[in-house]
């Protein structure tokens, strides 16, 4: 059963949900990148460069064991997901910023991760035996799982645009709820690696996805982005896709121990996030943001 679950379901439901993220772009999304540079740009540069960095602070400045910390780091090079782009509708953000930008960075994910991954690995080398990953395998599996299901959702989204909208807020709910049902029969089936669950990985975790989650926020927010591009930014870079990682640990490197931290944040990425949305929403209601409003209305 595990096997099963590791093998096919997991790359099956991370195929669904970017087919369902790339059945939400259309060539628009991606000229708004060239026409509108500034909101696109800085947040690929906050998802590619400062998420890693900051894991990598955190590795530093945490003990974690080396396991721990490329696990941490390993999750910081996942792209963000349809959870992201849910959270960025629940927060009133810009909704088809926050699928322009999981659509991109998940067309790169083939490329960055294990490259990115292969150079950590080579710093910082894991004592675990037989431990390698393989680059072009690793890139040819990522891709299956991303960068061919969102481009065959953009062709879906072409050849058939209304069939596509009519079936793409079911498929996005029903990928997320596929994607969270995985990942805890994944913690059922990894109990034993669960006894450090109040412990320093989980500190890593919440420390990563609320600093992550504030510091794309308040940084959109200095560059002078409209608010509801800042909720948007803040929660791609707070919120990645930790299925991704899971398939890397298991399914590719076949390293049950690494993939604690990926297990444990798709579960505990949550309450930050919930957390930030509850604080946007009280502080809409504080201070009656009759431009949030007007901003709103203006996207619809």
């Amino acid at each position: 059963m595990q096997q099963l679950v590791i093998q096919v379901l997991l790359p099956m439901i991370l195929a669904l949900v970017m087919l369902g993220i790339g059945m939400a772009l259309q060539p628009a999304d991606f000229r708004r990148v060239l026409l509108k540079p500034r909101a696109s740009v800085l947040g690929l540069v906050l998802q590619l460069l400062f998420l890693p960095c900051l894991a990598l602070l955190l590795v530093w400045w945490l003990p974690l064991s080396p396991v721990a910390a490329a696990g941490l780091f390993l999750v910081s090079l996942c792209p963000g997901g349809a959870t992201s782009n849910l959270f960025s509708v629940i927060a009133r953000g810009d909704a088809a910023l926050s699928v322009t930008l999981t659509g991109v960075t998940s067309l790169l994910t083939p490329l960055t991760l294990p490259l990115l991954f292969l150079a950590y690995l080579q710093v910082n080398p894991l004592d675990t035996g037989n431990f390698d990953l393989p680059l072009w395998p690793a890139i040819q599996q990522l891709a299956m799982v991303t960068l061919i299901p969102v481009t065959l959702g953009m062709l879906i989204r072409s050849w058939f645009p209304g069939w596509a909208l009519k079936l793409q807020p079911g498929l996005r709910r029903l990928s997320t709820l596929a994607m969270l049902l995985i990942v805890v029969s994944l913690l059922a089936t990894h109990l034993h690696l669960m006894d450090r669950i109040i412990s320093v990985e989980t500190l890593a975790i919440l420390l990563l996805s609320t600093t992550a989650l504030l510091g794309g926020y308040l940084i959109a927010g200095k560059a002078g982005l409209m608010e509801r591009e800042q909720r948007t930014l803040g929660l791609e870079v707070g919120v990645q896709n930790a299925g991704t990682a899971i398939l890397v640990a298991l399914s590719i490197l076949h390293a049950p121990a690494l993939a604690l931290v990926p297990l444990m944040y798709g579960i505990l990425m949550n309450l930050p996030a919930f957390t930030f949305v509850a604080w946007l929403h009280r502080k809409d209601r504080q201070e009656g943001r009759a431009g949030l409003a007007g901003e709103i209305n203006e996207g619809v």
